[in-house]
């Protein structure tokens, strides 16, 4: 192992793109070829092409809707989903159940996938919907994970104490970009 110092690269701590080569001591064989491109995901990086959007009936929710739809636009395989947190069957017993409310959560749910539906207009046709449900919330981030998302798209919740459960979840547990959408 060399002594030497290591040097910095142009451009490494401006934020902008390295323009020179890197080459580590005793690897000079490897046979790399530099790649132009973000590491975020456009067509020219490895970064899965598909997109994942949340989507519920709000302003940020719409928003987020029209920006998974310029990337379906732009070539990117997107999915809609909307989510339908179930409650827990009390475990004291059967008295009043939570069979007609974890009903309702999933037809307002369906409700709302037919309205992105209806907003995405042609992009709809290249899409695929599906509503998830759990309890006590939906597992988006193992759902995300087990169908290779490369980018999510979620709607900004503003006052939520601790920041967006399902970002820290998805930040946590994935490998794909999580943007929340204003």
């Amino acid at each position: 192992m060399s002594s030497e110092a290591p040097r910095a690269v142009s451009g490494a701590r401006s934020g902008g793109p390295a323009r020179a080569p890197l080459t580590l001591f005793g690897m000079s064989g490897l046979g790399t070829t530099p790649v132009e491109g973000s590491v975020h995901g456009d067509s020219t990086s490895g970064v899965s092409q598909r997109v994942a959007v949340v989507f519920e009936r709000s302003n940020a929710g719409t928003a987020a809707l029209r920006e998974a739809a310029e990337l379906a636009n732009a070539g990117r395989e997107l999915s809609v989903v909307t989510l339908a947190p179930q409650a827990r069957p009390p475990s004291w017993g059967r008295a009043g159940g939570t069979g007609p409310y974890n009903i309702a959560i999933r037809e307002e749910a369906e409700l709302e996938l037919r309205e992105a539906r209806d907003m995405l207009g042609s992009v709809a046709g290249r899409a695929t919907f599906e509503v998830l449900a759990g309890s006590p919330q939906p597992p988006l981030a193992s759902w995300v994970a087990q169908h290779g998302f490369g980018l999510v798209l979620l709607p900004h919740h503003r006052l939520t104490p601790g920041g967006n459960f399902f970002a820290r979840s998805l930040r946590k547990r994935t490998s794909a970009e999580v943007r929340l959408v204003r």
